[in-house]
This record gives C-alpha cells, structure tokens and sequence, in this order.
C-alpha cells in the first residue's frame, strides 16, 4: 500500500517527466527537422500526422482501458515501443519514411496523457489533493527542460533533441510500473451506446468545439513559434527561455485554478482563454521584434494554455462519468490536439511561406476569437459549469 503523500510524489514525477519529454519536441523538434533540411511544408505535414493519429488513436485506448479496467500496463507498454520508434527518426532514409514513423510512434505516445489523466483524478478524488497541484510538475518539467536545453543547443546544435525525448519516454516507462492503478469511483457504464450518447449532449458538442478552435489556432506557435524566433534573429537560448517563461506563469497560475473557477465560473474562464490565445497571436504578427510585447505574449501561456487545460479537463470528467472517463478525455484530445492541431499544422506549413507568418497568426487570431464565441454563447454549457467548480474545490487541500 502506497502512502498518499508517495502516491502523489509518484503522480507529480510522471508528468514532470512527460513534460520534459514534451519540453524538448515542442520548441525544438521542428528546429532539427528544419536542420535536416525539410521545408516548412513538410515539417507541418510530418507534425500534422502526429495530430491527426490523435484523431482516433486515444479514443481506441480509451476503449480498450475502459473495457479491461487497468491502464497503467497499458501506458507503460506504449511508452516502450514509442520510445523504440522514436529513436529510429534520425536514420529516417527519407520523406516517407520520416512520415511513417512520426505516425507509427504517435499511436503509442498517445495512449499516455488522457489515461493517466483518468487515473490521476480517480487517485485525487480519493485522498483530496487539487489536480492543478499535481499536474503543475509537468509545467515544472517543461520549463526545466527548454530552459537547460535553449543554451545547450547554441553550442552542440540541435542533434541531441530527439535523445532528450526518447530519455523522457523511458522514464515513464520506469515510473509507470510504480503508479497502482484505481477503480472508476462512480458507477461503470462501459456501453458503446452509453457513451455516444453523452458525445451528441449539447454541452459536450460546444465544448468540444471550441477545444477543436482552440488548438487549431495553437498550430503556427506550436509548430513554427521557435523557427519564427530564429527568422527574427533569436537565440536558441533566448527561444528556450521565452518557451520557459511562459510555462512558469502556468506553474504559479496552476496553484489558484481552482479559486479562479469558483470565483468566475467555467464558462466566463473559458471564454477568456479563448480570447487571451487570440491576443496573443496578434501580438506575434505585429510585434514579434519588439521584446517587450513578445514576454508579455508568453506569460499570457498561463491563461491560454494553464487555466484552459484545467477547466476543459474538469468539464469532461463531469460530462463522462464513470468508466466513460477514459473515452471522455480521448475524445476530448482527439478533437482538440488531434484534429485541430493536425489541420493546423498542415494549413500553417502550407502558408508559412506562401503567405508569410504575419497573415498566419493573424489568421490564428481570429479563429481563437470564434472559438470564444463559441465558448460565450452555446446555451448549455452553463448547466454544467457549477459541478466542475465544486469538484475542483472539492478536490484543493
């Protein structure tokens, strides 16, 4: 029997090392695929096809874990073979094959974060611990990880990137095989039928939505934020800092998550992470080289991306209750970071150098602004908003 407060230690190391994992893809794998000489085309076609996997993949896993009860086995095995796949990318002998193995490790990378996700709520409601406290040591993770990375690779090139990832992925290996795993705390419904009838659910319909406008204006930064900097003479230690210092404002920001929500509410939360996203991308079109107006755009990381996370995630674990949990959050990354950051970074890639970066992110913006909209004005997210602000209390030390 695992202590609460080793559990929790247990739970905060598994995603302060997938975040450092992520912490190395993000800002710098589309460096080193632009060091291979890709063009931008193709860099967001090989990102796309790790994005658009996420489109069914999660939602197969999630099936699977529901259905067989156990998910940590699962998370462990998949991290295994991702970390195996990954560490064939840099002998890629072409496009093709490049391609084909983006997409083959992704169906395993993919079974990780909405599992654990599942399992880590279920833990927390049992001992009583805020999942934004948990979670923050992924954004710990991350930010070490770019900060120590951005100077490194200012020296050594960007050749040891896809060995930081792989390092990642086989330390959730290890610690997946210390997590127990925990039994669904509301009652099971595992029926096919169950669960499609809670997606067609208005509520869910609008959420999923603006999730899907969300990261689909997300793209250009995930995808070409970094080699954006480098256009603009940026160093590779100043980009790992401006990716660091966003993540930071998600750290301390991730601590008051809850009291955020209860004292606005979800949907007014929602809606303003929406609208920050779209401030933010208008600030990179126009002001990319005035320093100032760039850290003010990364610390806004912490509503468009910290506040965002926390709120969406609690809105479908009261939508999917059950062993539907599972599902609940596969559909929720399938159609946010699968489908929407699969089509964007495909269009970005696409327009990155026919229409320049300007018109791109000032695209970003106003797909942002009707996810916020979306967000402000489906009439039945509100029914739900009140439970998801009483579970976040509930769960806060």
């Amino acid at each position: 029997m695992i202590s609460t407060p080793g559990l929790h230690a247990k739970l905060s190391g598994f995603y302060f090392v997938y975040y450092v994992a992520v912490g190395a893809f993000i800002p710098f794998w589309p460096l080193y695929l632009h060091s291979l000489g890709y063009t931008a085309a193709q860099i967001g076609m090989a990102l796309a096809t790790t994005g658009l996997v996420r489109v069914v993949v999660p939602i197969a896993w999630g099936w699977v874990m529901d259905r067989s009860g156990r998910r940590m086995p699962w998370i462990a095995g998949g991290m295994a073979v991702s970390a195996i796949l990954f560490g064939l990318v840099p002998w890629s002998p072409s496009f093709a094959v490049l391609i084909a193995l983006h997409a083959a490790y992704a169906v395993f990378w993919n079974v990780a974060l909405p599992a654990f996700d599942v399992v880590t709520l279920n833990h927390l409601a049992r001992t009583g611990r805020d999942y934004a406290r948990i979670r923050l040591w992924g954004s710990v993770g991350f930010v070490l990880s770019v900060a120590a990375l951005g100077p490194i690779l200012d020296v050594t090139g960007v050749e040891p990137v896809p060995w930081v990832v792989v390092a990642g992925m086989l330390g959730m290996v290890w610690l997946a095989l210390y997590v127990p795993d925990v039994q669904d705390i509301r009652p099971p419904d595992s029926s096919l039928e169950g669960f499609l009838a809670r997606a067609r659910k208005p509520a869910v319909l609008a959420l999923l939505t603006t999730c899907f406008l969300s990261q689909l204006s997300f793209a250009p930064f995930y995808a070409f934020f970094s080699i954006y900097l480098e256009q603009h003479a940026y160093s590779r230690s100043v980009i790992g800092a401006l990716w660091a210092l966003g993540v930071v404002a998600e750290v301390i920001v991730f601590l008051y998550t809850g009291r955020i929500i209860r004292r606005f509410g979800a949907r007014p939360v929602l809606v303003a992470t929406l609208l920050c996203s779209a401030l933010r991308w208008a600030l990179l079109a126009l002001f990319v080289d005035i320093r100032t107006l760039l850290v003010i755009s990364q610390v806004m990381h912490f509503m468009s991306f910290a506040v965002y996370h926390a709120v969406t995630v609690h809105y479908i674990h009261e939508l999917f209750p059950g062993r539907m949990q599972g599902r609940g959050q596969a559909l929720l990354a399938a159609v946010s970071f699968g489908l929407g950051g699969g089509i964007g970074s495909l269009v970005t890639g696409a327009a990155w150098d026919s229409l320049g970066p300007t018109t791109v992110y000032l695209a970003a913006t106003t797909v942002a602004m009707i996810g916020g909209c979306v967000a402000l004005y489906a009439p039945r997210l509100d029914r739900h908003a009140q439970p998801v602000v009483k579970e976040s209390a509930s769960l806060e030390a």
